[in-house]
């Protein structure tokens, strides 16, 4: 019989008294001289206490098979889990967390010198505390202080098993464990939906003995606890396939057990180096190295060994199925499974009729000339002011002669020269995308509604499945000679063409992998990228796959098409990318180059007719890399720090803009990266900084939202203009007119007209 106290530490003699006084303790476990607890911090010895007696009392009267208690120790969290064996209890300490850790498996503990230590506990703290605060305590007694013992307790079942994954290039991974076993499902629940979903990482803590064989030479690994292995080694497979795919090096090492892997790879293409320190003896402590293991391999076997695994718990435990960390598991290696599968695909496929698709190909313009590139100022005055409580700033658009103004329980159409009201409708917070035929609203449970913006009218309602983490994403195709179609993501795989007039889904693309997919319209194609390693070309009418660019990287950078040159960024945030130049119409891959810096997540590469720039960032700011455009050489760079890591970019003929939250305006020369000219734009607080910095170009002026809207010629770079206001600029809006419409985030509306000008008539 082991010799067990419940021990609870009084509050210090020298801390002032309070009524919380009594809850100031801290609390051990203590088995035969061993402590199974992190002492228990302020204001939880005696709650921990009280929950400690009333699982006993529940264990002893069969009311439950397994019990576990949460213990906080600063900012950590550990878990006593207490099993029945017969006249004991199997007790288990573990720090929980994405990296748990077994202090103490399965201590075997007498369960009736349990119930006596944590009685003589319970019975010496109720004595010292108030009554008011001795509740919870004295309904553990009376639960303790039942006829004991309640019930005949058999032992726990236990099968030996052997886990294995598949043999992939001479690498396989082996465990063997006792699994616990428990029976199927009351006939009641069976085949019903599962209800309940919790997460317990008691009942997968099993013990057992693993051994990794490379080559036909085996490694004992010693005593460990599989699923923990499992997951370790997934996480390391994922930073495994990270780094093959980007190309940099990896030293990683995790412990399994007593035992440790590591691997270790140097930049480019290499193989790993799989290391494996076996702990036991003096004659097995050893490390071996074994070089030429390749990033897919070591990928497949943590896969393959978390799914065998997980059928296993389930196969000797269907309850299991809900266990939320052991569905976390297998959903990772799937995931995994599916990231290697699209990175080492090479289904790359190109289109055979280009011309096809080339006809609707859009016609370039040159950008930085109108009527304001040359000539004097531009003297705009205010016109009229609207209040709009709760503004969305994603929601208001700028649509014709009307400006759609949206909110959190409404959406107005105003008239954008009086400012008077058209209509104004009751509405609930949706995603807004403006089109042609009228104002479409995706609602976060996946209802589309199509309002008509002369009247605001509903025109149709349709449903799509909800997007993954809100929001949505899409394109709309409204060109003669092609369907009316407002094109949305659905979920996490697929993309919906809606037919703007009738409301009806068109077709429905289904990716191979879950991610977060963007779409981009190029004539009469659509390009999808995001989550996986390919950039596809859909076929705006029937949805069809044109062509597929394959590449190792996933392409959820920006996306840029400028007539018949496309350019692509693929790449992680944590890592340089490769820019990717190809034929929009074709798929046909052009040149390839890589990137040195972290490219700027969602910022597309900024296009001019000789080079083609892509903007970096990391913690000192903002840098930029220009290529050539035909050949991909490398032309300049301007290394990160070049302006605030905030900031705004432009394309404008031969030169980019970037205006950064700073409050400077910098302009490059596309070709050579010289500065051309920049602005230091002045304010008096920070606070006076817009929600959104994107300068906006029209008709050869360039309007640029600092703490006011100022007004610069792209060409060289004079101030010809400043709105008059005092609201902050969050949102900008600018029509063919050069007629300027101002939204604050508070709520606050205004809009400001270009006065008449003088001009020599000769």
């Amino acid at each position: 019989m082991s010799a067990l106290h419940v021990v609870v530490h009084p509050r210090p003699s020298n801390v002032p008294s309070s009524a919380l006084a009594p809850f100031q303790g801290l609390l051990d476990l203590v088995v035969d001289g061993i402590n199974l607890t992190a002492r228990v911090g302020q204001s939880q010895a005696l709650a921990v206490l009280a929950e400690l007696g009333l699982a006993v009392a529940s264990l002893a009267a069969g009311r439950r098979e397994r019990v576990t208690l949460q213990v906080y120790a600063g900012d950590e969290a550990w878990e006593i889990g207490l099993e029945p064996d017969s006249d004991d209890v199997l007790a288990t300490v573990y720090r929980c967390g994405p990296r748990p850790e077994v202090a103490i498996h399965e201590r075997r503990v007498s369960l009736a010198a349990l119930r006596e230590g944590v009685l003589e506990a319970l019975a010496e703290t109720v004595a010292s505390i108030p009554n008011a605060t001795a509740a919870s305590l004295r309904s553990a007694q009376r639960a303790l202080g039942a006829t004991w013992p309640s019930v005949e307790h058999h032992p726990a079942a236990r099968a030996r098993s052997r886990v294995q994954s598949e043999t992939v290039d001479g690498l396989e991974l082996a465990v063997s464990a006792d699994f616990r076993i428990s029976g199927p499902p009351p006939a009641s629940l069976e085949g019903a939906p599962q209800q309940l979903e919790r997460a317990d990482l008691h009942s997968l803590l099993v013990q057992g003995c693993g051994q990794i064989t490379v080559r036909g030479k085996r490694v004992q690994l010693g005593t460990l606890h599989p699923f923990l292995c499992a997951e370790r080694l997934l996480a390391l497979a994922e930073e495994v396939l990270d780094a093959w795919q980007t190309g940099r090096p990896l030293f990683r090492r995790v412990e399994v057990g007593h035992s440790r892997i590591g691997v270790r790879r140097g930049p480019g293409d290499g193989p790993l180096t799989l290391t494996v320190r076996a702990v036991g003896d003096a004659k097995q402590d050893r490390t071996l190295s074994f070089p030429a293991v390749t990033a897919p391999t070591l990928v497949r076997i943590a896969v393959g060994f978390a799914r065998a695994l997980a059928v296993a718990f389930v196969a000797h435990d269907p309850s299991q199925s809900a266990n939320l960390r052991l569905t976390a598991l297998g959903a990772g290696a799937d995931a995994l499974e599916e990231r290697l599968v699209g990175a080492e695909s090479d289904d790359s496929l190109t289109n055979p009729e280009p011309e096809t698709y080339r006809s609707y190909a859009p016609h370039r313009r040159s950008q930085g000339t109108g009527k304001w590139s040359h000539g004097g100022k531009m003297n705009l005055v205010p016109r009229w002011v609207a209040t709009i409580p709760q503004i969305d700033l994603r929601a208001t658009f700028l649509c014709g002669d009307r400006l759609l103004v949206g909110s959190t329980r409404e959406t107005a159409c105003i008239h954008r020269s009086s400012g008077t009201l058209a209509w104004r409708l009751n509405t609930q917070p949706a995603v807004s995308v403006v089109t042609p035929v009228g104002l479409a609203r995706i609602h976060p449970e996946g209802r589309v509604v199509l309002h008509d913006i002369e009247s605001g009218m509903v025109r149709f309602t349709t449903h799509v499945a909800p997007r993954v983490g809100g929001g949505a994403t899409g394109a709309v195709v409204h060109t003669p000679a092609l369907p009316k179609l407002l094109v949305v993501t659905e979920n996490d795989r697929q993309i919906t063409a809606l037919d703007l007039v009738t409301g009806d889904v068109r077709w429905r693309y289904t990716a191979r992998q879950a991610g977060d997919y963007r779409v981009r319209r190029a004539g009469k194609l659509l390009l999808v990228t995001g989550g996986d390693s390919a950039l596809v070309a859909l076929d705006t009418t029937t949805g069809e796959v044109v062509w597929r660019l394959r590449g190792r990287l996933p392409f959820t950078a920006g996306l840029a098409v400028d007539h018949d040159a496309g350019f692509a960024v693929a790449g992680t945030a944590n890592a340089p990318g490769v820019l990717h130049h190809f034929d929009p119409w074709s798929g046909t891959l052009r040149w390839s180059s890589d990137l040195e810096e972290r490219h700027v997540p969602g910022q597309p590469p900024l296009v001019t007719p000789e080079a083609v720039i892509v903007p970096s960032r990391d913690r000192r700011g903002v840098g930029a890399r220009a290529f050539d455009r035909t050949t991909g050489e490398s032309l300049w760079s301007h290394a990160p720090g070049l302006a605030a890591p905030t900031s705004a970019w432009l394309a404008v003929d031969q030169s980019i803009v970037a205006n950064s939250a700073s409050g400077a305006l910098l302009c490059l020369e596309a070709s050579t990266g010289r500065l051309r000219y920049n602005h230091v734009f002045t304010r008096q607080v920070d606070a006076d900084q817009p929600r959104r910095l994107e300068p906006v170009l029209r008709n050869g002026a360039l309007f640029v939202p600092q703490h006011q809207v100022h007004v610069v010629r792209p060409g060289d770079g004079e101030i010809i203009g400043t709105a008059p206001t005092d609201l902050i600029p969050d949102l900008l809006r600018v029509d063919e007119r050069c007629d300027i419409y101002i939204a604050e985030e508070s709520g606050h509306l205004a809009a400001f007209s270009v006065a008449p000008r003088l001009t020599l008539v000769s």
